[in-house]
C-alpha cells in the first residue's frame, strides 16, 4: 500500500471519496437491474429504521441506568430510608444539573422536548442535524429521565432517529428532499419502537414532521417504522404499553358527554402548553443565571413536587395505568392534572431533555378519570367506568396539544389494544383539536418553533414564503392564445411547448382565461366538433390569477385550491393586464434556495 493511499484512507476526504465511488457503483448496478426508482431509497430507509430500534433500546438502557444507580443502588445501599426518600428531591436537580452542563458545553439544540428542533431542521434547514445529536440526546434524555424528571422518552428518540435519518442520508449524499424523508423516517421509527406503535408512527411523521402524503414519501417511512418496531419489539417486548380491560360505549347517550370532554379538555390542552411555555419563558428570559444552572432549578423544584406524589417521576407510568384502570381517588386525581403540568413545565421549561406524549398521556387519563367518575355519579347506570373516560382522555389532550387527531386516536388504539371505543375516542379527539385550535393556533410544537425560529407549517417556512415575492420569478416564454383562436391552432401550441397552461387574451392584452390539458382532453375525443371549436369555447372563465406584489405563499395557496401547476400574473385584478405566468416549480426553487441560504446563515 503506497504512503499517497495510506495518507487518503485515513484522512476524511479520502474516506469520502472511497465510499462515493462504492455509491455510485451501487446506483448504476441498480440502473442495469432495472431496479424500481425508489429501491435506493427504500435501502437507505430500511437502514434508518434498524439504527433506530436500536437506538430506542440504548435509551431504554440509560434511563434505566440512571433510575437504578439513583433511586435502587445509592437510595438502598448507601442511606437510611429517611435519608433516601430526602435525596428523591435532590435526584432531578443532579439530573439536571448534568444535561445543563452537557448541553452548554457541546450541543444547545439537545434540551427541551426535541421534536420542535426536528421540524424546524425539516423546514428551515433542508433536513440537516447534526451527527453528535444522536448521542448527546441519549445522554441527555436518559439523566432527565431516569433522575426523575417529569418527561417522556418519545420526544428523545424522535430527535435520535431523525438525526440518525439525517447522518444516514449526508453519508449517502442524497438530494435535499430524500434528505427530509430519511428524517422522517427516523421520527417515525423512533416513536413507533417507544410506543410499540407502528401505525401512530407512521402517521406522526407525515401529519407533524414532513406534512407530505405522497406515495413517495409513504412508503420509506413505513420501511422504517416497521423495521424499528420489530427490533424493539424482539429487545423491549411486543405487550401494548398500557393493559386495559376493553370498554365499550354503554349508551348513546354518552356521546354529549365525550363531547363536553373534547370541549374541556381543548381547553386544559391549551393551558397546559401555556403553563410549559410560561415557565419557559421564565427560565430563559427572566431568569439571569448561567444556562446550565437553570435545569438543575427546574429538576430541584420538580423534585419537590414529586416528593409528594411520586407518580410523577417520568420513569413511572402506574398512575396513568391506575387511572385506565378505574381505580383512581377522586380526590388526588384533580391534584395530579395540576402537579403534572407544574412538574412537566418545570423539567422541560427549565432545558431539561426530554418528550410530551408521556405527560399528555398522563394528563389525559387524570383528567379522563376525574370526568367519568363526576359523570358516573350524575348518570348512573348510562355511562361507561371511569377508566373509558380516561382512556378517551388521553386521546383528548393528545390530540389538542399537538393538533393531530388522526395520530392521537391511533396512538391510543395501538398503546392500549383497545379498538372498541373508538367513536367516543373519535369524537373527543377532533372536537378537542377544534377548541384548542380556536383558543390557540399554535400547538406544543409549533409554539416552540415560533418563539426561537420561524413560524412553519406542514414541514416548510411560512417567513420565507410570506416574505418573498414573485416578480422575479414572471416568466414571458409561455405561449399566449386569443379569445378567437382556432381550436387547432391552439393545440399545435400545446405540442409545441412544454407547459401545461396558455393564457387566453382579449384584443386589449387583458386576461380573460387559461386553457390547460384539462380542458383540451375532452375535446380531442369528439373530432366532428373540434374543427368548430375556438379558444373562447373551451377555455376556463374563472380563474385565480396574481399582482406582481403576491407573496410565494398566496401563489401556492392559489395553485392548490385550483389545482394549477401555472398562474397567469396582471397589473391589477382590476385592469387583468397580461404581464406572464408563474410557475410552481418555479416557486419551490426559490423556496429552497432561500431555506438552504438561511440554513447557512444560521449555523
Amino acid at each position: 500500500m503506497t504512503n499517497y493511499f495510506k495518507t487518503n484512507l485515513t484522512s476524511k476526504k479520502g474516506w469520502q471519496r472511497i465510499f462515493r465511488r462504492w455509491q455510485i457503483k451501487s446506483l448504476r448496478t441498480l440502473y442495469k437491474l432495472n431496479a424500481p426508482t425508489d429501491f435506493y431509497l427504500l435501502g437507505l430507509a430500511a437502514l434508518v429504521g434498524v439504527f433506530t430500534g436500536f437506538g430506542a433500546y440504548l435509551l431504554n438502557i440509560i434511563v434505566d441506568g440512571v433510575h437504578f444507580v439513583l433511586f435502587k443502588h445509592i437510595g438502598l445501599n448507601l442511606f437510611t430510608d429517611q435519608v433516601s426518600n430526602w435525596l428523591r428531591i435532590l435526584y432531578p436537580a443532579i439530573g439536571g444539573l448534568m444535561v445543563g452542563i452537557i448541553a452548554f458545553k457541546f450541543s444547545p439544540e439537545v434540551k427541551g422536548h426535541g421534536i420542535p428542533s426536528v421540524m424546524d431542521a425539516v423546514a428551515n434547514k433542508g433536513g440537516y442535524i447534526r451527527k453528535r445529536v444522536t448521542f448527546l440526546t441519549s445522554i441527555n434524555s436518559g439523566l432527565t429521565i431516569g433522575s426523575g424528571g417529569s418527561a417522556g422518552k418519545e420526544g428523545p428518540i424522535v430527535q435520535i432517529g431523525a438525526a440518525i435519518g439525517s447522518s444516514i442520508g449526508q453519508l449517502f449524499h442524497v438530494s435535499q428532499r430524500r434528505l427530509k424523508i430519511l428524517v422522517g423516517c427516523g421520527a417515525a421509527g423512533g416513536l413507533a419502537a417507544v410506543f410499540n406503535a407502528p401505525v401512530a408512527g407512521v402517521l406522526f411523521a407525515i401529519e407533524i414532521i414532513l406534512g407530505d402524503y405522497s406515495l413517495g414519501v409513504f412508503s420509506p417511512i413505513v420501511i422504517s417504522s416497521v423495521i424499528s418496531t420489530t427490533l424493539a419489539r424482539s429487545l423491549v417486548g411486543s405487550s401494548p404499553l398500557f393493559n386495559v380491560p376493553q370498554y365499550t360505549l354503554q349508551s348513546p347517550a354518552e356521546y354529549p358527554l365525550y363531547l363536553l370532554m373534547g370541549l374541556m379538555g381543548g381547553i386544559l390542552a391549551v393551558i397546559f402548553i401555556k403553563t410549559l411555555y410560561g415557565i419557559e419563558d421564565l427560565f430563559e428570559e427572566k431568569m439571569d443565571l448561567p444556562s446550565w444552572v437553570k435545569p438543575a432549578i427546574g429538576g430541584l423544584l420538580t423534585g419537590v413536587i414529586a416528593y409528594k406524589f411520586p407518580e410523577l417521576y417520568g420513569f413511572d407510568d402506574s398512575a396513568t395505568h391506575t387511572a385506565l384502570m378505574g381505580y383512581t381517588e377522586i380526590s388526588i386525581i384533580a391534584v395530579l392534572i395540576v402537579a403534572k403540568i407544574l412538574a412537566t413545565s418545570f423539567t422541560l421549561g427549565s432545558g431539561g431533555t426530554g418528550g410530551l406524549f408521556t405527560p399528555s398521556l398522563f394528563i389525559g387519563a387524570m383528567f379522563g378519570a376525574l370526568f367519568g367518575t363526576i359523570a358516573n355519579q350524575v348518570f348512573p347506570g348510562v355511562t361507561a367506568p371511569p377508566g373509558a373516560y380516561a382512556l378517551v382522555g388521553m386521546g383528548v389532550i393528545v390530540s389538542g396539544t399537538i393538533h393531530a387527531p388522526l395520530t392521537a386516536l391511533l396512538m391510543i388504539f395501538e398503546i392500549t389494544g383497545d379498538y372498541n371505543i373508538i367513536l367516543p375516542l373519535m369524537l373527543g379527539t377532533v372536537t378537542s383539536v377544534i377548541v384548542a385550535r380556536a383558543l390557540e393556533r399554535e400547538s406544543i410544537y409549533t409554539m416552540k418553533i415560533s418563539l426561537f425560529s420561524h413560524r412553519t407549517e406542514a414541514g416548510k417556512n411560512l417567513d420565507i414564503l410570506r416574505s418573498h415575492r414573485i416578480t422575479s420569478l414572471i416568466t414571458n416564454d409561455v405561449p399566449v392564445v386569443y379569445e378567437y383562436t382556432p381550436f387547432e391552432e391552439v393545440l399545435n401550441l400545446f405540442m409545441k411547448t412544454h407547459y401545461n397552461t396558455i393564457p387566453v387574451l382579449d384584443k386589449n392584452n387583458r386576461v380573460v382565461g387559461t386553457i390547460s390539458l384539462r380542458e383540451i382532453r375532452p375535446v380531442l375525443f369528439d373530432k366532428d366538433i373540434a374543427p368548430l371549436l375556438l379558444a373562447i369555447d373551451i377555455m376556463s372563465e374563472n380563474i385565480f390569477v396574481l399582482e406582481q406584489d403576491s407573496t410565494l405563499e398566496e401563489a401556492l395557496q392559489k395553485m392548490e385550491i385550483d389545482d394549477s401547476d401555472l398562474l397567469p400574473v396582471v397589473d391589477s385584478t382590476q385592469n387583468m393586464r397580461y404581464l406572464g405566468m408563474v410557475a410552481r416549480e418555479d416557486i419551490w426553487r426559490k423556496y429552497s434556495k432561500e431555506s438552504l441560504l438561511l440554513t447557512d446563515s444560521r449555523e
